[in-house]
């Protein structure tokens, strides 16, 4: 009797914070009606990014008819979507397989084949040009990523950020990875970026830590000091360096004189046994905390595979299929099966979006590559043809999108550009992925040029959304 009065405590409590966190979605589904649009059927985003590169041939598009030197050494396992497989190394994820769409013919040219370039591709739709294509840094003209679009048209209340990125920024080689930031709408819609590891002991965001000196009536005297400062000086404030400055120190106002964004990070209020199903580690922890910012209303979430030594991240060039089995798969298995599980258990799954995305698979040969840099038992970058996963926020799961050949080497029906995959997320969030946005100095751009896959969506084609 305890468990179950404890695990109704833990379904009501959920469904009060999925109430709280999607008003805000309702008031945007009710407009959508009155206008005559199409509602989105998302209110909220995860978007889970595997950095470095997921074999597609060694998860959810396996070969096993393939020699050896193309199929590897894993076998594949039925799921609860028939005909769909899965590596034998993902068995929680084929129990949720009727929850997910696989996206088997995701392709872009090979010169954009590294780390980098690709990484943009992905996270903005837009390819990359001239230096931008090899390696470089990111830059204030880049297109902005995702989550920032989401927090520019879609955004929150004040007392909970539009777009937050767990636990860190991507990094290649010591250098930030282009593609995860604003770029061009400016600073007021970057991420709110946690920087921390969520599965250490006394894990806390210090950014939501307010000094023991400055108590809360000493901050509102702050805020209101600011306000007759601006007021004295509009000159300032309408400058660009003003209006890129006020909505960061409001937004640093609203967190750290509320109590709702602070809840939705202290992961010390969940039960042991949920922690320990999502698995104590950075990934999983970071996983359970998207769900809980979700619940509190956040609209969009980057959990990034994160940055750790020891050739910890996806770029299996060489004994890829021990890091795989060993280190890579078991986690993200976990916890991305938690997520699905949990989303489903609190009502929360229908409009949330969670997408699985990477910068590019892997070759079908392995250890004989078109860059040459394979090794034993591993496979070098393959843009040609891969794999993405998209679940939840409308998506009919069960399915597969395209097929790609007998090698997995290239798309034998339903090619898909990363722009494609781009304006799905926009798309089901509500938002016309061609809308037009301008940057701080006037200058018009589109936001996406792909299409949005309407066969995994419910609710037919009409594109939906905001336009300026």
């Amino acid at each position: 009797m305890p468990r179950f009065n404890a695990r109704r405590r833990d379904l009501l409590k959920g469904g009060l914070l999925a109430t709280a966190g999607t008003a805000l979605g309702n008031f945007f589904r009710l407009q959508a009606v009155a206008a005559g649009r199409r509602p989105p059927t998302a209110d909220s985003c995860i978007l889970v990014f595997l950095n470095g590169g997921m074999s597609h041939l060694d998860t959810f598009d396996p070969k096993p008819d393939q020699p050896a030197e193309i199929r590897g050494e894993f076998s594949p396992i039925p799921t609860t979507a028939p005909g769909v497989r899965v590596t034998e190394h993902l068995p929680r994820l084929a129990r949720q397989a009727h929850r997910y769409a696989v996206v088997c013919t995701v392709t872009f040219e090979g010169r954009l084949g590294n780390h980098s370039p690709a990484c943009y591709h992905m996270l903005t739709g837009q390819e990359p040009q001239g230096e931008a294509a090899v390696l470089a840094p990111p830059t204030r003209s880049d297109h902005p990523t995702m989550g920032s679009a989401a927090a520019r048209l879609r955004p929150t209340p004040g007392t909970v950020p539009a777009f937050v990125m767990a636990p860190d920024v991507l990094i290649e080689n010591a250098h930030l990875t282009p593609g995860q930031f604003a770029g061009w709408l400016g600073s007021r819609y970057e991420a709110f970026n946690l920087r921390a590891d969520p599965s250490r002991p006394g894990f806390a965001v210090p950014a939501l830590a307010r000094p023991a000196d400055v108590p809360a009536k000493r901050l509102a005297s702050r805020r209101e000091l600011l306000a007759r400062l601006d007021a004295g000086r509009p000159d300032l404030a309408a400058s660009l360096a003003g209006r890129e400055l006020g909505p960061h120190y409001e937004r640093a106002f609203d967190l750290l004189t509320g109590t709702r964004a602070r809840a939705a990070f202290d992961l010390t209020t969940e039960p042991s046994a949920v922690r320990e199903r999502y698995g104590v580690n950075p990934f999983g922890q970071s996983i359970l905390l998207a769900r809980r910012l979700v619940e509190a209303g956040v609209r969009f979430v980057n959990v990034h595979w994160p940055n750790v030594g020891g050739g910890a991240n996806w770029d299996t060039h060489s004994n890829g299929f021990a890091r795989l089995k060993n280190v890579l798969l078991p986690p993200f298995d976990r916890a991305l099966s938690a997520l699905l599980d949990d989303l489903a258990d609190r009502g929360l799954l229908g409009r949330t979006l969670v997408v699985v995305l990477t910068e590019f698979g892997r070759a079908p040969q392995i250890g004989k590559t078109f860059q040459n840099s394979g090794g034993p038992a591993g496979r070098d970058h393959w843009s040609s043809c891969f794999s993405v996963l998209l679940g939840g926020g409308g998506v009919r799961g069960g399915q597969t999108h395209g097929r790609s050949d007998a090698r997995g080497a290239h798309p034998a029906e339903n090619p898909v550009a990363p722009a494609d995959v781009v304006a799905t997320v926009y798309h089901a969030l509500g938002i016309d992925p061609r809308a037009t946005l301008h940057d701080a100095e006037g200058r018009a751009h589109r936001l996406c040029e792909g299409a949005p896959l309407h066969e995994l969506l419910a609710g037919g084609p009409a594109s939906v959304g905001v336009r300026e």
